[in-house]
């Protein structure tokens, strides 16, 4: 064999082994379009909901984010909105009761962060007896609105036996600048199309930290023992290879602050949930091998799931392997069999990304003016290839909030 041959074996093998995670994008993005959009059945709500907001020096905003808990479309003698002020040298936890929470405030200089924050709370009321009065509990970062239809969607799912529901979790005040409608896009694919489309492929949810609901049954069987920098995908993954499923509800949003430029509070975020990321995929692959609770199929798209790389990644793979593959063909002039199977494997790839691309706007109903803000996604890949460049923090860090938008 020539060496024009050996080369196009060698771009095929290169293509093959890349080609699963666009196969994967494909498989989620058709099934999220062609899922079925439950149908919330009006019932007399039952389930009795502690809504749980851990907060870290967030007297700016803890008021609107109860506000919009105590103002759900919910009976009021249902649930309680309790604030875990945690570790707090500011007024949050004063702010919180006079906007009509209850409050626990917890001080402990070894353990910051949301995961122990929640721990705390559960090792408080389980003893009391609390905690068995309640259904479920509904977490609630600090910095969010919620939809008033969010309980009774909770209150559907639990009545059907879940356990575990995950809601969509997007960006509030999404145009206040192009960073936030470039992060209400991304949004929209990984925490809603991703989610719809491995639930309807027969897989499980993830957790994305904001508008988890855990059922107290659900919690006897599988405590919470997460800790770490994305504390919410660890407890998802505890869970999964445990066997348990994580549905999405899709009907009910909470919607948070982010960053609206790429200061230092965007580059804590995205440091944390990228690095984070990357120790849940080292931990938890050969718990997915091992696990004796999962089926094939489920394994299959769970590791395909952990191996999946970042957007701008994956954007980065698809245009150099796609131009090699075009370029290498057209200047060998090779038109064998081999050939053919590299530009089928290109042919895939785009398929894949392209369609997965524009699942939003059809899967989810996301407004087509955010596809325009796609033209700052060169800027936004530069952007967070230097902040991995900075190293995983220490760490947990709060991301720190930007001043409220004035409306005057």
């Amino acid at each position: 064999m020539n060496a024009t041959g050996l080369f196009s074996i060698a771009l095929l093998v290169l293509n093959l082994a890349i080609l699963p995670l666009f196969v994967f994008l494909l498989a989620v993005a058709l099934a999220a379009l062609v899922a079925r959009r439950p149908r919330i059945q009006e019932a007399e709500p039952r389930s009795r909901f502690l809504i749980v907001v851990p907060a870290h020096n967030e007297e700016g905003g803890i008021r609107e984010t109860v506000e919009s808990c105590l103002a759900s479309d919910y009976p009021r003698s249902l649930f309680d909105v309790m604030v875990i002020a945690d570790n707090c040298d500011d007024r949050t936890a004063m702010v919180a009761a006079e906007a009509g929470a209850d409050v626990m405030e917890r001080f402990d200089e070894h353990k910051k962060s949301k995961g122990f924050a929640i721990e705390y709370l559960l090792e408080t009321l389980t003893p009391s007896g609390l905690l068995e009065t309640r259904h479920a509990l509904v977490i609630i970062d600090a910095d969010t609105s919620i939809d008033r239809g969010l309980l009774r969607a909770f209150d559907h799912g639990l009545r059907r036996g879940l356990d575990w529901i995950q809601c969509y979790y997007t960006v509030r005040d999404p145009d206040r600048s192009w960073r936030t409608r470039l992060m209400t896009y991304a949004f929209s694919l990984f925490n809603g199309v991703m989610s719809v489309g491995l639930c309807a492929l027969g897989s499980s949810a993830g957790f994305r930290g904001n508008g988890m609901c855990f059922s107290t049954r659900g919690l006897r069987r599988r405590p919470w023992k997460s800790y770490g920098l994305v504390e919410d995908m660890e407890y998802s993954w505890s869970l999964r290879t445990a066997g348990e499923r994580i549905a999405f509800e899709r009907q009910a949003t909470v919607s948070a602050a982010m960053p609206t430029v790429g200061g230092k509070a965007a580059a804590t975020q995205r440091a944390r949930w990228e690095f984070g990321r990357r120790e849940i995929r080292r931990r938890f692959l050969p718990l997915v091998f091992r696990s004796e609770h999962m089926n094939s199929w489920d394994k299959a798209l769970s590791l395909l799931e952990l191996v999946m790389p970042s957007m701008a990644v994956l954007a980065g793979l698809y245009l150099i392997a796609v131009l090699i593959d075009l370029g290498w063909i057209a200047v060998s002039g090779d038109r064998g069999p081999v050939a053919w199977a590299i530009l089928g494997s290109a042919v895939v790839m785009t398929m894949a990304l392209g369609l997965y691309s524009i699942s939003p706007f059809l899967a989810l109903g996301l407004p087509w003016k955010y596809a325009r803000t796609l033209a700052f996604f060169p800027f936004y890949m530069v952007w967070k290839i230097l902040v991995g460049r900075k190293g995983p923090p220490a760490k947990w860090v709060r991301t720190e909030r930007e001043p409220a938008r004035s409306d005057g």
